[in-house]
This record gives C-alpha cells, structure tokens and sequence, in this order.
C-alpha cells in the first residue's frame, strides 16, 4: 500500500493525466442525438489531414502514428477529444458535479474529485456522448487514445505478453488515473476497458498484426505505392459497447464508506449497478478469457489493492 500511494504522489505532482470521471445515472432519462456518424467523420477528416502531412515520408510506421496522435490524444493535444468537448453543434449531455453522483465526495473520498476547485472544473466530470444507442463519457475516447496506445505499443510492438499489458493498465487505474484517495477515489472497470478496445483501434490502424478479439474491422490505411492510403472508413461503433458504460460495468472505490455514498446516490435516483444483468453477461462473454482483468462481475465494492487481478 505504501508503495502504491508513493508511486501516485510522484505521478500527480506532475499533473493529472486522466482526472475526469463520468455520472451515467443521473441525466439517463434525458434524450441525447446519436453522435456517431458526427464522430466518425471528424475521425475520417483527421485520417485524410495526417496523411497528407506525411505523404512525402513514404509507409513510415513511426512518422504514421506521431501524426495521428495529433487528433487521436486527450483533451489538452487531441484536435478529436477537443472537438468532441467544446464545438457548438457536437452533441453531449454536461452535468455539473454537485448535480451528480459524486456530489457527496470529499477530500478523504477522492482528492482529484473532492477537493473544493473540482467543482469549479469543466474537466472534474467528463460529458457522455451517444454512440448508437449506447451513452460513454468522452473520457472512454481519451483512454482508447492515450492509454489504448500505450497498450498497443506494449503487447503489439515489443512484444509483451496481453496479461502482463492489462495488469499494468490495473495498476495505472489504481494509482494515477482514479482508484485511490489521492486521484478521484473511483476506480474505473469501464476505463480498463476502454483501453482494451483502444489497443484493438490502434492495431485496425494498419491491421498488421492479429486482432486479440478475432475482429478484422481493418485496416483503416494500406501502404499502397509506397504512400499510406486510407482504404476504409473508422467507424467507433465497433469499440463502444456497454463495457465502457459505468452504469453496467460498475466501478469499485478506495474504500467502503466512499462506495457507500456512491450507492446511496445511486439508489436515490431509483437506480442500482448494474443496471442490467443481462447485458453485462453480454459483455462477460464477449471478452472471454480475458473479461476478468476489465469486467467487474461483482458490483460496486471498495478496491483492493493485494489480492485482485493476480
């Protein structure tokens, strides 16, 4: 435990990376326009942008993803994340902090998310975004960006085993990216599975290397003539399913008191996690083998930080 909350303070003193958390209940009943098509083709326009950026470099795999990077990246780089936070005709369902599930949070629940300034702060909880019928916060497209490349770079590029890949995407979540007292106190299932499906979009990025999952939704760009070419449309619908909604894979908290107030929140508004049964048994069976290191079957809990994931 030392360990792990000496590791988080040195990460945090250098800036928050992924700060933002998301309230899935408490708007739900509201109607929100589908973004996809929106989404995919800004995503498109930034594919064509990036090529034409590196024509003259020829098929450099390198020079490929430094470019795309540039729109695929977080909301401080990613001209996408950016867009989808702040243009006037993208559609998103805001809601403030002390409006939310999270509004009981404190200091001792979550330094990052209850500390005075977070309710003040744009970024304390992420929109939610509608992808064919299914609502995600904009935060799951920043950890498909940011933390799915890093795994991509990890399992894809070099080598390293998918276990070894997603326990260290566990450990990220438990220290700087939420699930302890010093970041938001939410450790988030539906992010680790967000950088699961991130890893698969950056693979379909060229598709030269098998998909864990069996999908060929790819590739996106050939090497054709010695130039990158886009050959087929992204399209996010096949990464965003109810993993990443945290209404249906549940998060866990950095203690029993703070889950408490989550669950009460929570139950005030007539709700429970998971909101369905069923379809988190979807999800569970999609992912198979490795459902276990990104969908929590057990509901909402406080986090331990010993004896899961082993």
């Amino acid at each position: 435990m030392k360990n792990i909350f000496l590791t988080t303070f040195a990460c945090l003193a250098m800036g928050p990376l992924l700060a933002a958390e998301v309230d899935q209940y408490t708007t739900r009943h509201l109607e929100l326009a589908d973004a996809s098509e929106h989404i995919n083709q800004e995503a498109n326009l930034h594919v064509r942008n990036a090529l034409s950026h590196i024509e003259e470099q020829g098929c450099n795999e390198e020079a490929l993803y430094t470019e795309l990077r540039k729109a695929f990246a977080n909301h401080k780089t990613g001209k996408l994340t950016i867009h989808m936070l702040h243009a006037d005709n993208f559609p998103r369902s805001n809601i403030a902090l002390r409006e939310s599930v999270y509004a009981d949070w404190t200091r001792w629940d979550g330094y990052l998310l209850g500390r005075p300034a977070a309710a003040n702060s744009p970024l304390a909880l992420g929109p939610l975004v509608n992808i064919d019928g299914q609502r995600v916060g904009t935060d799951k497209f920043e950890h498909m960006f940011g933390r799915g490349f890093a795994y991509f770079k990890s399992h894809y590029l070099r080598g390293k085993s998918l276990k070894r890949v997603l326990k260290f995407g566990i450990f990220m979540e438990k220290t700087t990216l939420g699930g302890n007292k010093l970041a938001t106190g939410v450790f988030s299932y539906a992010d680790l599975a967000a950088n699961f499906n991130g890893m698969r979009f950056w693979n379909h990025i060229l598709q030269l290397r098998p998909d864990v999952l069996g999908d060929d939704h790819g590739p996106y760009i050939s090497c054709i003539d010695g130039k990158y070419k886009q050959v087929k449309e992204i399209d996010f619908k096949h990464y965003v399913d109810e993993s990443m909604d945290e209404s249906i894979n549940c998060s866990k908290f950095a203690t029993k008191r703070t889950m408490r107030k989550f669950v009460s929140r929570v139950e005030a508004l007539g709700y429970s996690c998971p909101m369905s049964v069923d379809k988190l048994e979807e999800m569970r069976q999609k992912y198979g083998k490795i459902s276990h290191w990104i969908i929590n079957e057990d509901g909402p809990d406080d986090v331990s930080y010993y004896s899961e994931f082993r």
